[in-house]
């Protein structure tokens, strides 16, 4: 992945097993760190490190599947991470791969716990037969035993609007030693939901005065980051191809085509259905955020690929079709019209959104670097979505193609798109 210029600068360490890859980087001072876990198994989770009365300190999103019970101690040691200074953990929903270590390290740190309000039946519930084994172990009984702040939206913490859905705020801001906040937001809900507890949490960095290192002044988009838990993933959760994964496989399907036999539904929800509204918000709300996800790796979150680079099936559904529409109708006479005008709309919105980073104050090569990054996160994924996103790198090409050859463009932005080009060719 390529380095941005103007993001914080990570160091990273890679390694075979789980985790799978670190990475660090300093927020706004050298105060305060951020350190990312990436998993093959399991889901990933993050540690904001900083001082507070003289003592380095820690808060969590999320702490892991519970098969790394007899290994998560040794890996934030590894790190520099000290289990017994964690102030507060936010677990982002019940699953267990999320939060299946939470009750080691909470109390082992005496850190509360924070949750969505809708967790509480998650700790409290009788678990049958089949619900201990999918948890790998893992009882969530145990968090009983913990300090757990259970959350709930309330008229003193009014609502973020993103892109016109509003993301209920779950309590006051929660300080990250003298580098920003942190805001906790719950899902809205839907009729369909990853999990009815699910939250995000959005850092937001404090404005910087003269003398720091960020040369623009002041907070940027891409300063801000957002932990999505599972709502909002590049890809899916990774696992590596050994009897593990097989062994695991197999009892989800046990268990699936169990319940189904008792009536309890269909045997596997489509994720495309969860969420959609929230989902869809998050994908054309930011000009430009950081987005760390629960699986997965990190990624450049841009209201750009909903709204610059439509793959075919993002036109169909712009359209009014269902998604699943066969690509040939964009072809049919009566739409190609429409079509055009689409993507007439698709190119004016790029040049405008270049426009505003520029406004920002982002200099023609962090803006460059950015798209190359946008570019190269368009791959992999399933079949559907690794077809979507292989259209929509052509669409990235083609649009710079189109500004690199205007006759109505400026020079810095023909320049942009030459550039941007160039590093588009040594992209393997």
């Amino acid at each position: 992945m390529t380095d941005n210029t103007n993001l914080p600068s990570k160091t990273v360490s890679a390694f075979k097993e789980d985790p799978y890859k670190v990475t660090s980087q300093f927020l706004n001072n050298i105060d305060t760190q951020l350190t990312c876990f990436f998993f093959h198994q399991g889901a990933n989770f993050y540690v904001f490190s900083y001082k507070s009365a003289g003592e380095r300190r820690h808060t969590f999103i999320d702490t892991g599947d519970p098969m790394y019970r007899d290994r998560i101690l040794s890996i934030l040691k590894t790190h520099q991470i000290n289990p017994d200074h964690i102030d507060a953990i936010i677990i982002t929903h019940r699953h267990h791969d999320h939060c299946g270590l939470a009750d080691i390290l909470a109390e082992k740190s005496g850190a509360k716990i924070l949750v969505h309000s809708n967790f509480r039946h998650f700790i409290e519930q009788s678990l049958g037969e089949d619900n201990q084994s999918s948890l790998r172990g893992f009882d969530p009984s145990r968090l009983q035993k913990c300090k757990v702040d259970f959350l709930s939206p309330s008229k003193e913490n009014p609502s973020v609007r993103i892109d016109n859905i509003h993301f209920p705020c779950l309590t006051d801001a929660l300080q990250i030693g003298d580098t920003g906040h942190l805001e906790i937001l719950a899902c809205p809900e839907s009729p369909m939901m990853h999990s009815p507890d699910q939250l995000m949490v959005c850092y937001i960095p404090k404005k910087q005065t003269a003398g720091t290192k960020n040369t623009h002044g002041n907070t940027l988009p891409a300063d801000h980051i957002l932990f999505s838990g599972d709502l909002w993933l590049m890809h899916g959760p990774l696992f590596t191809h050994n009897f593990r994964h097989l062994s695991r496989n197999i009892r989800l399907a046990y268990n699936r085509m169990k319940g189904a036999i008792r009536g309890e539904g269909p045997p596997r929800r489509d994720p495309r259905l969860q969420d959609t509204q929230a989902k869809e918000a998050l994908k054309r709300g930011f000009s430009l955020i950081q987005v760390m996800p629960g699986h997965g790796e990190d990624f450049l979150g841009t209201r750009m690929i909903p709204g610059c680079f439509l793959a075919d099936r993002d036109i169909i559904v712009e359209l009014g079709y269902d998604m699943l529409e066969k690509k040939s109708i964009l072809r049919s006479g009566d739409l190609m019209d429409r079509v055009a005008t689409l993507r007439e709309k698709a190119f004016a919105t790029f040049t405008k959104e270049v426009d505003l980073w520029q406004k920002f104050g982002y200099t023609i090569n962090e803006i460059s670097e950015f798209l190359v990054r946008i570019y190269e996160e368009q791959n992999g994924g399933g079949p559907l979505v690794k077809e979507d996103r292989k259209e929509r790198r052509q669409q990235i090409e083609e649009t710079l193609c189109r500004l690199r050859d205007s006759q109505n463009k400026n020079n810095s932005l023909k320049m942009l798109a030459e550039s941007t080009l160039l590093k588009f060719e040594r992209i393997s």
